[in-house]
């Protein structure tokens, strides 16, 4: 299974434990095989990818490869021989596999790992970031608890979508999968109005960073929040967009004495 002392945060029993009950997890995902013929367990087999995975395999040669030099570990996945399945025979199970079906089963997982209140509320903020992976040039979106270090949630982004757009889609499934979700961190292209209002809505807080060579959006930020600053700054110092923003937030001042 997969090494304890890989796993952050725990003692060499968790990780032994947590690795038993991913392996428990993975054999409940279904299998659409007949069952005439088949040799690999399916949740082996998912056990074996996802090893091989975190240990740096990119793709499913890595996967069989990382099989055939790893044969005593193949007994502990719950293969019934020490034989790798081939990348053909990879290739043709996992494209069986429901995707939800296997979200599903690790969202279980991992909510299993912080069954207490206390490791619920340091795994209360994850980042959501955008990434295209090298093998196959798929675009995700994935959601990444801090605290644990492992990604919680990851939707693939059609062609015609970006990340905000799936994250908005994904709100609701992400929330009822991980209900301790209390925090969302990311950068700034997810700080517009529509998805922050979202978050407001279902109870949720946000932290997008703004960076300084991001520069319109920046100085909006500087203007709007920090309204003292704009006060004493000269006329002459400000744009025709600051001169502006600088009326507005002195009328929200204004307002809000």
């Amino acid at each position: 299974m997969v090494p304890a002392e890989a796993v952050a945060g725990v003692s060499s029993a968790e990780g032994v434990e947590a690795s038993r009950s991913l392996l428990a997890c993975l054999e409940q995902v279904a299998d659409a095989r007949k069952r005439r013929g088949v040799r690999y367990p399916l949740g082996s087999v998912l056990a074996l990818c996802i090893v091989a995975f975190v240990c740096g395999g990119q793709n499913l040669s890595a996967v069989s490869r990382f099989g055939r030099d790893h044969l005593a570990l193949l007994k502990e996945l719950g293969f019934p021989r020490r034989r790798s399945p081939s990348v053909p025979t990879l290739s043709r199970v996992l494209g069986l596999v429901s995707v939800a079906a296997l979200q599903e089963a690790l969202s279980r997982w991992l909510r299993s790992l912080v069954d207490s209140a206390r490791k619920r509320e340091r795994c209360a903020v994850a980042a959501v970031d955008g990434k295209s992976t090298r093998a196959s040039g798929v675009h995700v979106l994935n959601v990444f608890l801090h605290d644990v270090q492992q990604v919680a949630w990851q939707v693939p982004i059609a062609s015609k979508d970006n990340e905000i757009s799936a994250l908005k889609q994904s709100l609701d499934g992400l929330f009822a999968a991980y209900p301790f979700l209390q925090v969302l961190t990311g950068d700034a292209m997810f700080a517009g109005e529509p998805l922050c209002s979202q978050l407001i809505e279902r109870g949720r807080h946000y932290l997008f960073q703004i960076k300084a060579d991001q520069k319109n959006l920046y100085e909006k930020m500087q203007v709007i929040f920090s309204p003292a600053l704009s006060r004493h700054a000269p006329p002459s110092a400000l744009t025709g967009e600051k001169k502006r923003l600088r009326r507005r937030a002195r009328g929200l001042d204004s307002a809000v004495g």
